[in-house]
């Protein structure tokens, strides 16, 4: 093609856009999708909220024990996140028994949840019947029958709350002094949920 015979072909389409008014283009495709199958896979899980209780102590939380009869208790809550059914069991050892170098002292223990199991991730009823941990034990015997804990889906946590009560003998008077123990609380998998 010469330059004259381009030069009106191009003149020729300047003017057929100019009357239609349009460009002679290929119709939008519209969007197209595609999709990714995502998966992963949660296991069981059973993890306290930190790496302990808060520390309970007697003292603060009531007063030092300065007459026979006086018997000093105190508690903390502490967040296990679960998504299993699981049992807690306490250390029924002389580690949980509150004493000093050459003296005890009575020491017993109570555990409670915030849920029930039935509409929130807990100990049910029977289970705290069961296990006897909603009444003072004496720390030989704390959680001996582990604490059923059942989990209620859509809740992931449940609270749970030691308490501890420190007394005299029933025929004698502790040494003065500061007294300690350590009381281990284990959660242990029992089913998933």
């Amino acid at each position: 093609m010469n330059g004259l015979a381009k030069y009106l072909f191009l003149l020729l389409i300047f003017v057929a856009v100019c009357l239609t008014g349009k460009v002679a283009f290929a119709a939008d495709p519209g969007p197209d999708s595609a999709t990714c199958a995502i998966s992963v896979t949660v296991g069981s899980v059973i993890e306290w909220e930190g790496a302990n209780f808060a520390a309970i102590d007697l003292d603060a939380q009531e007063a030092a024990i300065t007459a026979k009869s006086h018997t000093p208790e105190g508690s903390a809550a502490y967040t296990l996140w679960t998504n299993c059914n699981l049992e807690l069991s306490g250390d029924n050892t002389a580690t949980a028994q509150l004493t000093d170098a050459t003296d005890t002292l009575i020491t017993k223990y109570k555990i409670s949840t915030d849920g029930d199991g039935s509409a929130a991730t807990g100990a049910a009823a029977a289970a705290v019947t069961a296990s006897s941990s909603d009444v003072y034990t004496v720390h030989g015997s704390f959680l001996s029958t582990a604490l059923a804990i059942t989990h209620f889906n859509s809740d992931g946590s449940v609270e749970v709350t030691l308490e501890v009560e420190a007394s005299n003998e029933a025929d004698s008077v502790a040494d003065s002094g500061s007294y300690t123990a350590t009381q281990t609380i284990t959660a242990t998998w029992t089913s998933d949920n």
